[in-house]
């Protein structure tokens, strides 16, 4: 919650608005729009899963929360792609948060489940102040899963959930994409924080898999994951037949991620297998141990612009493992996913006070290409670019 006021005090989510049919008792409606109260008989996490309803049967709708109120959910709605405690999103459906929370209980009985999950081609979810917490789940998207739908996010946050346990267990906070060949799938953050997520696989924040995904004035932060400690782009695998995934940056922060593979893992902060380009953001404080690439991994096409990369470690791990590319290993793995494996080009930004335990403090290249324009590489331990002679303008 305090993440999110950090950010933006307010934003206005947008999408469809229908008017609802056969609301049941308890609901009020105001115009178009379903007011859910926080508790009493027509009130509470039951009524807001009844508002849902409604409105995918509806063809869409708008759903208002009360201020401050936190929506327990306590049991699964249904069991789509490992459960979720609200109904699977299907229309177009707007959710004025109010600075609410819908948040899965604590209660150690609790059965696990995320907390929504919206369906394309037709199925789109826009919030507004919107707390999402403690979804749990062996499955894609601990507290949200976009299944090849459309996701905003404005001024909210997605905290404190975890993908975990299962074969497709990936993006501790969203998963966004799809789990077929795309690219298909969008999700635009705006002034949202996603912090403290977990899974065992790839994307502890965010992993955007054949989908596109844009971040705007957002942090990523405190998350953990296998691999792509923050955020995971691209198919996952450099075999993947899966093309088109686009990762964009604008003046957000990710900081404070972790990898922890061991020795196969990879960027703390960012692990990009697509189209990335990076504007006027930071990826700070990240960390790989054992690992490749404690702030950012690349082995598709990306663009960093004006961005601060620091303080980023891939130090040895608990096994013995030595880490590289502190700030960034770009890598070629000779399979061109979205146009291109290993292209990589820096223009005006800072890469400085980075570290690794064995090679590569500031960039590692392998095999791949690295462009830097206007852009300072120094202050990185042990070395600022490894192999020596394959960045041009970068020494030391």
């Amino acid at each position: 919650m305090n993440a999110r006021k950090s950010l933006l005090s307010a934003a206005v989510a947008v999408g469809a608005v229908v008017a609802f049919a056969g609301l049941p008792a308890g609901l009020a409606l105001a115009g178009t729009s379903v007011s859910v109260p926080c508790s009493g008989p027509g009130g509470g996490a039951a009524r807001l899963v009844a508002a849902i309803n409604a409105a995918n049967a509806a063809g869409g709708g708008a759903i208002s929360l009360a201020p401050r109120c936190t929506y327990t959910l306590t049991a699964a709605n249904n069991n789509s792609f490992g459960g979720n405690g609200l109904p699977v999103i299907t229309t177009p459906i707007t959710i004025a948060g109010a600075n609410a929370t819908i948040a899965r209980s604590s209660a150690q009985n609790t059965p696990h489940f995320r907390i929504f999950e919206v369906d394309g081609p037709g199925g789109s979810l826009a919030a507004s102040a919107l707390t999402i917490t403690g979804g749990d789940v062996g499955g894609p998207g601990g507290g949200v899963f976009n299944n090849a739908g459309t996701l905003r996010l404005n001024a909210s946050a997605v905290t404190g959930n975890a993908s975990e346990g299962g074969m497709m267990s990936a993006g501790g906070g969203i998963a966004s994409g799809t789990i077929g060949t795309g690219p298909v799938g969008t999700l635009i953050l705006n002034a949202t924080a996603v912090t403290g997520n977990t899974t065992t696989g790839g994307g502890g924040g965010i992993l955007n898999h054949a989908g596109t995904a844009i971040l705007n004035g957002s942090q990523v932060s405190g998350n953990t994951a296998g691999n792509g400690g923050g955020i995971a782009s691209g198919p996952g695998d450099p075999e993947s037949p899966i093309t088109g995934s686009s990762l964009t940056l604008n003046g957000t922060s990710v900081d404070h991620n972790t990898a922890t593979g061991g020795g196969g893992a990879a960027a703390g902060g960012i692990a990009n297998g697509g189209l990335a380009v990076i504007r006027g953001s930071s990826v700070t404080d990240n960390s790989a141990p054992g690992g490749f690439g404690g702030g950012i991994a690349n082995h598709g096409t990306m663009t960093i612009a004006g961005t601060r990369i620091t303080g980023n470690t891939a130090p040895t791990d608990s096994s013995g493992n030595a880490g590289a590319g502190g700030g960034i290993i770009n890598a070629n793995f000779g399979i061109p996913p979205s146009g291109g494996s290993g292209v990589l080009t820096i223009m005006g930004s800072k890469i400085t006070g980075n570290s690794a335990s064995g090679s590569g403090g500031g960039i590692v290249n392998q095999d791949g290409t690295v462009t830097l324009t206007g852009t300072q590489v120094t202050g990185n331990v042990p070395d600022n670019c490894e192999p020596p002679g394959t960045i041009a303008g970068c020494t030391g």
